[in-house]
């Protein structure tokens, strides 16, 4: 078991370059968002052809502010206004140059707390910022936090480096909430939790929505960083559930540079263009170069991916090559259950694009906002910390009360499907990743122009990652 959780943590420090990489070139981009004010619902089904949610990818030009706000009035137990007093400060860590878009969620939540939800326990939320650029700078920011007298709680956006010495400086000194995972650090440290899903849940996911919702599918390609974490995430985290099902699985590795000739080579070399499905799970710029190659050899897989692969970048390609599609026909993405292209009011995605586009500001250089991929989770984080000093009241934020409270969350949380169990998820057996608290996961396609629920919190029908 030593050994098969050490391969696993390999693997997913490769995911989580991948996903650092995605995120690079997403900086300063946007999806087009859709109306915030018109809720979907589904009925409960077990087949993908049964489980049409379509959304409006229209901006919302008409915010329902009564309902957005009602929602989090009783989400978070706050009072409708401004807050007052002196501040409850928060510290926030984060690697800025990749991930800005986090950063870009936690303020517009933060001004609409202290605007319009009466702050935290009555008080304004004030942030102190710490942005790490190279490993170093992880130990110098817990450090920073740690001793800051004012710090009473400390959230992460999202880093891919210094993680561990981040943890370290802070275990035990200041309550942690982990926001956007991508590291093994963040998943396996016991100096806080996270309230999603993560990697470890979502990956292994994908691979039973292929088992049980695709049953024409015998074989699966996995493409994933040709670095060593790659293979033996294929073989650790997706083929148990792959080989239960009587699924052929390759892994298909990709190396980070490589052009759309490179990918197309890669996959002709490994036999990818026998398979049935293709389980994508590299960054945007080669979610375009295998849409590229797919289009160059003239085969149709069944494309599972997640919301890495959705984006402008993605739209402007297929719009260069005349293609009128948001993102990639047919393709399937997963995510934590909920979706951005489907807003519905009782997870609070309604509220968080209606705020997010009210408060939130483009990142340095951009004119246009990227409101989905990480900067929904943080903005639910903040959101979800204002209800947890709700509860305990201004003068109870001590380190035990505080750590206790976030970690005996149970949810709902907003953004997230599914209860939360902090520390207790076993997933493929493993009880190795003792900060997720989430364990469900949900799969959409884009079809003929419509976003469709398949395997959703939307639909009834999410898929718990422990069950696999």
């Amino acid at each position: 078991m030593k050994a098969r959780s050490s391969k696993i943590v390999a693997g997913l420090i490769v995911l989580g370059l991948a996903a650092a990489a995605c995120s690079e070139e997403e900086t300063g981009t946007t999806t087009e968002a859709p109306a915030a004010s018109e809720s979907t619902a589904g009925s409960d089904t077990t087949a993908a052809a049964d489980t049409t949610v379509a959304g409006d990818t229209t901006p919302a030009t008409d915010p329902a502010d009564g309902e957005a706000n009602a929602w989090a009035l009783d989400y978070t137990g706050g009072a409708a206004g401004a807050a007052s007093g002196d501040p409850i400060v928060i510290g926030y860590v984060n690697q800025e140059s990749f991930f800005p878009e986090s950063t870009l969620g936690l303020n517009a939540a933060v001004e609409y707390v202290n605007a319009e939800l009466g702050g935290a326990a009555g008080r304004p939320i004030e942030v102190v910022e710490c942005f790490i650029a190279v490993a170093e700078d992880g130990a110098r920011c817990g450090i920073e936090m740690a001793n800051n007298p004012d710090v009473t709680i400390v959230l992460t956006g999202t880093t891919g480096l210094g993680n561990k010495e981040l943890y370290d400086s802070l275990q035990g000194k200041k309550p942690v909430i982990i926001g956007n995972g991508i590291a093994v650090d963040d998943f396996t440290t016991t100096a806080g939790v996270g309230f999603t899903t993560a990697s470890p849940g979502t990956i292994p996911g994908l691979a039973g929505f292929i088992a049980q919702y695709l049953p024409d599918v015998k074989s699966v390609a996995m493409l994933a960083s040709s670095a060593a974490g790659g293979q033996s995430t294929a073989e650790l985290l997706v083929k148990p559930v792959t080989d239960k099902a009587d699924i052929e699985l390759t892994f298909v590795g990709i190396d980070d540079t490589a052009t759309a000739a490179g990918v197309q080579s890669s996959l002709q070399a490994a036999g990818a263009d026998q398979v049935d499905a293709l389980l994508v799970l590299v960054s945007v710029q080669q979610c375009i170069n295998v849409y590229d190659s797919l289009e160059a050899m003239a085969i149709d897989p069944v494309v599972v991916t997640t919301g890495l692969c959705y984006g402008t970048p993605m739209t402007d390609h297929l719009s260069d090559l005349g293609v009128d599609s948001q993102v990639p026909d047919g393709w399937y993405f997963g995510g934590y259950g909920y979706s951005y292209f489907q807003p519905d009011y009782e997870s609070g995605m309604v509220t968080y694009l209606e705020k997010v586009q009210q408060y939130g500001e483009p990142v340095s250089g951009s004119d246009t906002l990227e409101y989905t991929g990480f900067a929904g989770p943080t903005f639910a984080n903040v959101l979800t910390l204002a209800k947890l000093i709700n509860q305990l009241g201004a003068d109870s934020l001590d380190y035990a009360s505080l750590d206790g409270a976030i970690r005996g969350f149970t949810g709902p949380m907003m953004l997230q499907a599914g209860p939360l169990d902090c520390g207790n998820q076993t997933i493929l057996g493993l009880s190795l990743f003792v900060s997720v608290c989430g364990k469900m996961m949900g799969v959409e396609q884009y079809k003929d122009g419509e976003w469709i629920s398949v395997a959703m919190e939307l639909t009834g029908n999410a898929i718990d990652a422990t069950t696999l």
